[in-house]
């Protein structure tokens, strides 16, 4: 039974929707991406192998952008599941619950399920964390995921099967006989091969980094399948706010140019050819070198008000 849209969900509907009109970009579009992605690559050929190559993905791309030291702290640091990113682990895994729910439609129960899914499944490297919160911590992480499934409810229209819904979709693209490999995770995937949009869900504020993100997932999905999606939106659930654009051929090029010039860095870092520059930035105040950085204290003392900019 079709049910009325809500004023939130009628404008998803109307930024994600094929406008009047449209018309897929070129079919050599892709060819052209893939050489200009190829050629800037060329210095690293060879350098890595397929037994052991050079993994990229949107998270090396966006540290190498910012602090290179912060960048190598994280890739050699092994991860450690927090509260906050467990939480958007399992709005996730409950989003992708709901989208195939038989069955009155209660958040909270979806939810459960989707925090008994985690915890039990010994492939999920976030089991041991949530199995091993207290009972308080576990009931304020339920009431945030609830809060997040909500939203979703509240701001995306019902997905139609004929959509064709993908969560947690993953694509890949390598070079140089698989010895460079670029990953990603998309959260949700609505649409055919040649027509899919590619959209973020995320549980905080919205920054430029997604879209940069979003550029860099269509990058990998134009060459894994060869055909551009048409269109990408970051969406919070928290404030409800979308942000999405078109796919054109200058998106997919900015995001070749990016892609490329950090993944050279990335292989300059990795490979030990020059140390690691310190560019302070949003990402001191969480950095684990904080204590013995004295670029990154005067950046968090000027946040603060603590110093000025100038001294």
């Amino acid at each position: 039974m079709e049910t009325e849209l809500n004023p939130l969900q009628r404008a998803v509907i109307e930024a994600l929707g094929v406008p009047a009109g449209w018309e897929p970009l070129p079919d050599d579009i892709v060819q052209t991406i893939e050489d200009q992605l190829t050629e800037a690559l060329a210095p690293i050929k060879g350098l890595f192998t397929a037994d052991n190559p050079l993994r990229i993905n949107k998270h090396h791309i966006a540290t190498v952008h910012g602090c290179e030291k912060y960048h190598m702290l994280n890739r050699q640091a092994q991860f450690a599941w927090n509260i906050n990113t467990v939480r958007g682990t399992i709005a996730h895994k409950g989003i992708e619950l709901l989208l195939n729910w038989r069955g009155p439609i209660i958040p909270s129960e979806i939810v459960d399920a989707a925090i008994t899914s985690v915890a039990e499944n010994p492939r999920e490297s976030a089991s041991d964390f949530i199995s091993s919160l207290p009972a308080n911590e576990l009931a304020e992480l339920r009431g945030a995921v609830v809060g997040a499934v909500t939203n979703f409810l509240e701001c995306f229209p019902p997905v139609k099967p004929q959509w064709r819904p993908m969560v947690e979709y993953s694509a890949s693209y390598s070079l140089f006989d698989k010895s460079v490999l670029f990953t990603s995770r998309m959260d949700l995937v609505l649409g055919a091969p040649g027509r899919k949009v590619l959209i973020d869900l995320k549980t905080g504020r919205l920054t430029p980094t997604h879209r940069d993100d979003l550029r860099f997932y269509a990058l990998v999905e134009t060459l894994r399948s060869r055909q551009p999606p048409r269109s990408l939106c970051s969406h919070s659930l928290d404030s409800a706010r979308l942000d999405d654009e078109d796919v054109t051929e200058g998106l997919l090029q900015s995001a070749v140019r990016r892609t490329a010039q950090g993944t050279l860095l990335i292989a300059d870092l990795v490979l030990k050819t020059r140390e690691p520059e310190i560019r302070p930035g949003f990402q001191c105040r969480w950095c684990p070198a904080n204590d013995n950085c004295e670029v990154g204290q005067k950046y968090l003392r000027q946040l603060t008000g603590e110093e000025d900019a100038d001294e």
